[in-house]
């Protein structure tokens, strides 16, 4: 049989799943992601090399954090992972598979859960991702918008807080580390979405989602305050239904 391999790398956690034909994921392996170059490269090698073989696999499908530059298939910048910086991403994978795609995680979370999840009856989503960074995708019209640089979607970087604190800064997992439960700021992130977007649903990822540190009543009371339009205070704002693998899947629904 074969199959379609799909890489999460996240500042955290390195997911990888294989799919089959018919988009059923088989775990392969989670690990903790390495804080240096070097080990990031040799551990990501071993790793994968283990999982291909004796597989057909039909190509590989790679979701990165940050700004991507699709076309070349290098990692431009990642806040989170800055010894990244740069990266031939699809250089590497080139070693196993010819047949290679690559995108940012969060467009990748947006793919699965329009694919297979939470947004498969909708044309117009945003997805929002809350793990070690904030980031985000938009579908318009059952297509996945990239903007003219392939950066759109960078929610996290949003200034929203007093002194030019970005929506990730007052957000993310170092916040919440930092200051406990953040699912105010997210509710007052997802208003903002809704505002400029009035998308027909809001999708919400990553492990503050998954771990449920974040309370969805919260960030959905909060949110309703916040939205400008009558009409668009009922936006579903709903968690993603894949869960901690979503991103490894959409990345391997990336291969023809």
């Amino acid at each position: 049989m074969n199959y379609k391999l799909g890489i999460d790398v996240g500042g955290t956690k390195i997911r990888v799943i294989l799919l089959d034909l018919r988009n059923k994921p088989y775990f392969a392996f989670n690990i903790a992601t390495p804080k240096n170059k070097k080990s990031f490269l040799k551990v990501l090698e071993k790793e994968i090399s283990k999982v291909i073989k004796n597989k057909k696999i039909a190509g590989i499908g790679i979701g990165l954090p940050g700004i991507i530059d699709i076309r070349k298939g290098v990692l431009i910048k990642a806040s989170n992972l800055p010894f990244l910086k740069k990266w031939p991403a699809k250089e590497f994978f080139l070693k196993f598979n010819k047949n290679i795609a690559i995108d940012n995680d969060s467009r990748c979370f947006l793919r699965a859960e329009t694919i297979l999840g939470a947004g498969e009856k909708y044309k117009d989503v945003i997805a929002l991702t809350i793990g070690t960074g904030i980031g985000g995708g938009i579908m318009i019209d059952s297509k996945i918008y990239y903007g003219k640089n392939y950066g759109a979607g960078e929610f996290g970087h949003t200034i929203i807080g007093d002194n030019n604190k970005t929506f990730e800064q007052l957000g993310g997992k170092k916040a919440f580390l930092k200051w406990g439960n953040r699912s105010e700021i997210i509710g007052i992130g997802v208003a903002n979405l809704i505002n400029v977007f009035n998308s027909e649903i809001v999708i919400l990822g990553g492990g503050g989602i998954t771990s449920n540190s974040l309370k969805l009543k919260i960030i959905k009371k909060v949110a309703k305050k916040y939205i400008m339009s009558p009409l668009a205070k009922n936006t579903p704002i709903v968690k993603g239904r894949l869960g901690e693998n979503s991103q490894a899947i959409g990345a391997a629904l990336m291969v023809k």
